[in-house]
C-alpha cells in the first residue's frame, strides 16, 4: 500500500471525517472502509452552497495521478459512461450514478469519486431479515428491479455485463424500498463473438460457463436465479456442494462445475409456501447449468415473470387509502395517488411502517394542496388508512391521532 503524502498514519481513513475535497465535497460520516479506500456519506457544495447529499469513494492509495485514478475507478468510469448511452430510464433509476471524480491534494493525492447516496441496506442484509425464506411478492418486486436494471445493461452495444450479481452487490433503499445494483468491478464489455472470456465473480453466485472462462448475458441471469432461490428459501441451493479438502484452491472452480451439472435442484416451493408453480419453473430454468437452457435476456425473464402472473400485486388495506383516480402529471393530487399505491405495496409486504409513512406525507401533502383530493370521505379515507397503517406498526400515538384527524374530516373541519 502507498503512504502517499501523508505518512504511515493514513491507514485510518476516517480521520478524513470533516475535511472538504476539492472545496466541493464535505466527507461527513465514514460508512465503511476496506482495503481499497473509504465511503463517505458527504454534502455536495456548488459556489460554496450546499446542494445535495452524496457518497464519497477516497481511495487508500495517496500521491496519485489522473492517470492513475482513471486506472482506479475504471468499473465506475466504465457505469457512467454505459449509463450516458442507456436510453432505457426505468433502468437507470436502479443503477447508481457517479457524479464527480478527481485527484484531491489536500488529501495526500487521493483519488475520489462521488456518486448518488442511497441510505438503505443490501438484500442479503434484507434475507437476513427472513431466515425462513422472504415472502414471494416482495422478492420478486426486487427481483424485478434488478432485471430492469439488467436489461439496460444488457442492450448497450455492445452489452454490459456485471458478472457478480450477488446479495451484497444489491442495495434496498430504507425508505423508498428501491433496489439499486452496485458494484461494477468485474463488469466488462462483451467481446465480437457473443462472451467475455476469463474468469470473474464470486465463486459462489457464478455462473458455470464464467467459471470455465466464458461469459454472456445469461450468465448474470443465472445470479438472478441464484438471487430468487436464497431469497426465497433462507439458503443457497449449492451450499451442500463443498469441494474436497485436499483439492487446491486453483481446481474449486472445475470441481464447482462439474457438481453443479450433476446436481437436482428441489423447487423452492418445497421450502416456502408462498411461491407458485410458475415462479418455480422460473428458478429452476434461470438455475439451468448450461446458459442456452435459460432465458435469453433479461427482457424475455421479466416477461416470463409478467405471463406467470407472479409479480408483486399489492393488495389494498383494509381501511382503503381513498380512491385512485386520475390526476395531472406532476399536480399534488397524482403525488397524492402515487404514495397511496407505494402505501399499498408496503401494506402488501408487511410493511407498516413505510405504509405509514407514505400515508403520513400524503395528509401532509394535502394540508398543502386541498384540493389533492375531492371532499371529505376522501380525507377521511386517507386518514383511516394511516390510523390503521400506524395501529398495524405499533405506533398507537399516531393511530389514535389519525382516528381523529378522520373523524374531523367526516365533519367537514380542517388539520
Amino acid at each position: 500500500m502507498s503512504r502517499g503524502a501523508d505518512g504511515p498514519d493514513a491507514v485510518d481513513l476516517s480521520r478524513f471525517e470533516g475535511r472538504v475535497l476539492d472545496g466541493r465535497f464535505e466527507l461527513r460520516d465514514l460508512i465503511d472502509q476496506g482495503a481499497f479506500g473509504a465511503v463517505f456519506r458527504a454534502e455536495q457544495r456548488l459556489l460554496g452552497i450546499p446542494v445535495r447529499q452524496v457518497a464519497v469513494k477516497l481511495s487508500r492509495r495517496g500521491g496519485m495521478t489522473t492517470e492513475t485514478a482513471r486506472d482506479q475507478f475504471a468499473d465506475a468510469l466504465m457505469l457512467a459512461g454505459a449509463m450516458h448511452e442507456m436510453t432505457d430510464s426505468e433502468a437507470r433509476a436502479h443503477l447508481v450514478p457517479v457524479y464527480d471524480a478527481g485527484v484531491a491534494m489536500e488529501a495526500g493525492g487521493r483519488a475520489y469519486l462521488a456518486m448518488e447516496f442511497v441510505e438503505g441496506r443490501t438484500l442479503g442484509a434484507e434475507f437476513g431479515s427472513y431466515p425462513s425464506g422472504v415472502p414471494a411478492e416482495l422478492l420478486l418486486r426486487w427481483a424485478r428491479e434488478i432485471c430492469v436494471a439488467l436489461r439496460g445493461l444488457h442492450k448497450l452495444v455492445p452489452p454490459l455485463l456485471h458478472r457478480d450479481l450477488k446479495p451484497d452487490n444489491v442495495l434496498v433503499g430504507k425508505y423508498d424500498r428501491k433496489v439499486r445494483v452496485v458494484d461494477f468491478g468485474l463488469a466488462a464489455r462483451l467481446v465480437e463473438r457473443g462472451y467475455l472470456p476469463g474468469v470473474a465473480g464470486t465463486l459462489a453466485y457464478m455462473a458455470p460457463e464464467t467459471s470455465q472462462g466464458d461469459s454472456g448475458p445469461a450468465s448474470d441471469l443465472y445470479s438472478v436465479g441464484l438471487l430468487l432461490y436464497e431469497g426465497l428459501t433462507g439458503h443457497h441451493p449449492f451450499d451442500h456442494l463443498v469441494p474436497p479438502a485436499d483439492l487446491p484452491d486453483a481446481l474449486h472452480g472445475d470441481w464447482l462445475y462439474k457438481a453443479k451439472l450433476a446436481c437436482i435442484v428441489p423447487p423452492p416451493s418445497t421450502v416456502n409456501n408462498t411461491v407458485t408453480p410458475e415462479l418455480d419453473d422460473i428458478v429452476l430454468r434461470c438455475l439451468k447449468p448450461r446458459p442456452f437452457d435459460r432465458f435469453r435476456s433479461a427482457t424475455e425473464l421479466l416477461e416470463a415473470m409478467g405471463n406467470a402472473g407472479v409479480l408483486a400485486r399489492p393488495t389494498p388495506p383494509a381501511r382503503p387509502a381513498g380512491p385512485v383516480r386520475s390526476a395531472a402529471p406532476g399536480s399534488p393530487a397524482e403525488e397524492v395517488a402515487q404514495l397511496q399505491e407505494r402505501a399499498r405495496g408496503h401494506t402488501a409486504s408487511n410493511e407498516h411502517d413505510l405504509a405509514a409513512k407514505c400515508l403520513h406525507e400524503a395528509w401532509d401533502l394535502v394540508g398543502k394542496h386541498p384540493t389533492a383530493l375531492r371532499g371529505r370521505q376522501e380525507r377521511a379515507d386517507l386518514a383511516a388508512g394511516a390510523a390503521e397503517a400506524y395501529q398495524r406498526a405499533g405506533n398507537n400515538f399516531q393511530a389514535g391521532r389519525f382516528r381523529r384527524l378522520r373523524d374531523e374530516a367526516l365533519k367537514g373541519g380542517h388539520s
